[in-house]
């Protein structure tokens, strides 16, 4: 393995170790994330509050796509496809709740969805939610059901590695599908990244996407953060080709997409967060780093597109108040 995959890989612990801690002290409510966390941190308040409004715009845009995919006699239909999906815990969210597509697909490197599955199987909670019909393939590094698949796979082979796994677990392109890319498509070179947007716009008639990344790479507070990430070995590479909300959006314009929204994080929990959900938070941890965390939260921003006007699509939105 290069040793700049091996570095990027190591962001979805980073990821994971954000999440245990704003579950474990209440900012969110994930049961599982423990479960893929060795050793636990506690993380700065300013750091809770954005994994919660990142936790809250993912899961608030995943259920919306749930919503609008079920029939009236609450059939599941669509597919939901998170691209390098990490230690994320979703799946065993939604599961819980009973609120699934028809299908859900989870694709990473292969290092990944090995560590991933043998911590699935370790756990009974986890395992407990697995379809009956899951079996282990791939020497332990993929997990396959008719209704759940998590697939090793480099993204920057998408057509030729990742799309084929996707189709031999039952994916279909005429279903409406959500794809998911938290801090994952920004590592990639923007042909790379650009090219699974441009397969999915010429594959899937009713596809949508959300996405959340790093922006504004220019103003000081972006300078230092690619420098801090840059000293970890860690490039945003697609940065500059999309670093402002508008070149996020526009991306997916250019491409014919019939809508795109990007938000930054500030502004989701100023206004899209509720009052009384503020307050909530307000009362775990007082930020005293007030300034600083809007500053951060300037610096990173969901996407959320979609090609058609299919009414699946139609009425969901990241810039709804909930």
């Amino acid at each position: 393995m290069d040793s700049s995959d091996a570095i990027v890989q190591g962001t979805s612990n980073d990821a994971a170790v954000s999440r245990e801690s704003a579950a474990r002290l209440g900012y969110i409510n994930d049961p599982f994330i423990r479960h893929f966390v060795k050793r636990p941190l506690r993380r700065a308040p300013l750091i809770n509050r954005g994994t919660h409004s990142r936790f809250d715009g993912v899961q608030r845009i995943l259920r919306q796509f749930i919503q609008q995919t079920r029939g009236s006699d609450e059939h599941a239909c669509g597919q939901i496809v998170a691209l390098g999906a990490g230690m994320d815990t979703s799946y065993f969210l939604l599961r819980q709740q009973g609120l699934l597509p028809r299908r859900y697909f989870e694709i990473d490197f292969s290092d990944i969805t090995a560590k991933k599955a043998a911590t699935i199987y370790k756990s009974s909670a986890l395992r407990a939610l697995l379809p009956q019909d899951t079996v282990v393939a791939e020497g332990g590094s993929e997990l396959h059901s008719a209704e759940y698949s998590l697939l090793a796979g480099d993204l920057r082979e998408f057509e030729s590695l990742v799309v084929p796994k996707l189709m031999a677990r039952g994916f279909d392109c005429t279903e409406p599908t959500l794809f998911l890319s938290e801090c994952v498509l920004i590592y990639l070179d923007p042909q790379h990244s650009d090219a699974i947007i441009e397969w999915i716009t010429a594959n899937i008639a009713h596809a949508g996407i959300l996405t959340y990344e790093q922006i504004l790479p220019t103003d000081r507070f972006g300078q230092m953060m690619i420098e801090n990430l840059r000293a970890r070995g860690l490039e945003l590479r697609g940065l500059h080709a999309y670093p402002t909300l508008q070149s996020n959006s526009q991306r997916f314009l250019d491409l014919g997409w019939h809508s795109a929204v990007a938000v930054d994080l500030a502004t989701y929990h100023e206004q899209l967060l509720k009052d009384s959900e503020r307050e909530r938070l307000a009362k775990i941890e007082f930020l005293d780093e007030w300034e600083e965390f809007m500053l951060l939260a300037q610096h990173y921003a969901f996407t959320f597109a979609y090609t058609s006007h299919s009414s699946h699509f139609a009425h969901m939105d990241i810039g709804k108040p909930n």
